[in-house]
């Protein structure tokens, strides 16, 4: 049984690097369509987190949660971004503030100071220790992306990718968040996303760009 559960939290620890690795990336990444890609895996992976926790603490319903994300975080979400990026027709440059090279940077400097900080003592529960790290890192990293990149769909990629941090966190913490707050969570992403979308889309057409820059000159 032990062995079994050692096994667990290295498959587990396994994909939760990964999840990291892929929000790093978004941090250097210079192209929103590259960006939505790469939250898709970060939801794939998520998924693949819940699933393998369901099989090794023997709970059903964490099966619902996993195929839950994979709907509405792999395919409606990301559905429903890729038509708002048509639609403002912004699918190139995220125009960041600081360089691809710097952001790399930044990002890394978060999670050696997470991990830095975690390792004193703080927030050492959870489904594994290292999982719980990576989700305050991933939610740091989200953060840091959303306040340096000049286009306003970052802000809500930068978000969503967010809540995937959350949502581990969460999950490491509770072992299992019930079904019904679940249920809650996906729900209200999938109403924010499409809700953004149409205010965005209505910014474009008023003042004919979403450019962070540009609206701020809009103020007074």
């Amino acid at each position: 049984m032990a062995r079994n559960w050692l096994q667990a939290y290295s498959v587990l620890d396994f994909i939760a690097v990964g999840m990291l690795l892929s929000v790093i990336a978004v941090s250097s990444q210079k192209r929103l369509e590259s960006c939505v890609r790469t939250y898709v895996l970060n939801s794939w992976l998520l998924a693949a987190f819940v699933t393998v926790s369901a099989f090794y603490m023997g709970m059903p319903h964490l099966y619902i949660a996993a195929a839950l994300t994979v709907l509405s975080k792999c395919f409606l979400i990301p559905y429903f971004l890729r038509k708002v990026l048509r639609q403002l027709r912004v699918t190139h440059d995220v125009e960041p503030y600081i360089s691809a090279p710097l952001s790399l940077l930044a990002a890394f400097a978060l999670v050696v100071v997470v991990f830095s900080f975690v390792s004193q003592g703080v927030f050492v529960t959870g489904v594994t220790r290292n999982a719980l790290k990576i989700a305050i890192s991933i939610i740091l990293i989200s953060l840091f992306v959303m306040m340096t990149r000049k286009k306003a769909i970052t802000q809500v990629i930068g978000l969503l990718i967010m809540e995937n941090g959350l949502f581990l966190a969460g999950f490491s913490l509770t072992y299992g968040m019930p079904i019904i707050a679940e249920l809650g969570v996906v729900f209200d992403m999938l109403m924010g996303v499409i809700i953004l979308g149409l205010f965005l889309t209505q910014i474009k057409k008023a003042f004919v760009s979403v450019d962070l820059d540009k609206l701020t000159t809009l103020k007074g």
